[in-house]
């Protein structure tokens, strides 16, 4: 999840290199907001995010087997 502050988003250019370099490893959830199944490519996501000049959190979801 990331945030630029003073702007609604970031740059176009930002989510295409998302899509270059990552390809199906990272999956669009909301506006700002992707998932990846390893915390290595979460790490490199944001390495990305932060180059662009963007505020980012990680967050771990951890999927409960008596839920859903």
């Amino acid at each position: 999840m990331w945030d630029k502050p003073g702007t609604n988003s970031a740059p176009g250019r930002f989510y295409n290199k998302i899509r270059k370099e990552f390809g199906d490893e990272v999956r669009f959830i909301q506006q700002s907001v992707y998932g990846t199944e390893t915390f290595e490519t979460a790490e490199s996501l944001t390495e990305l995010a932060k180059n662009y000049g963007l505020n980012v959190l990680v967050f771990r979801v951890v999927e409960h087997p008596n839920v859903g």
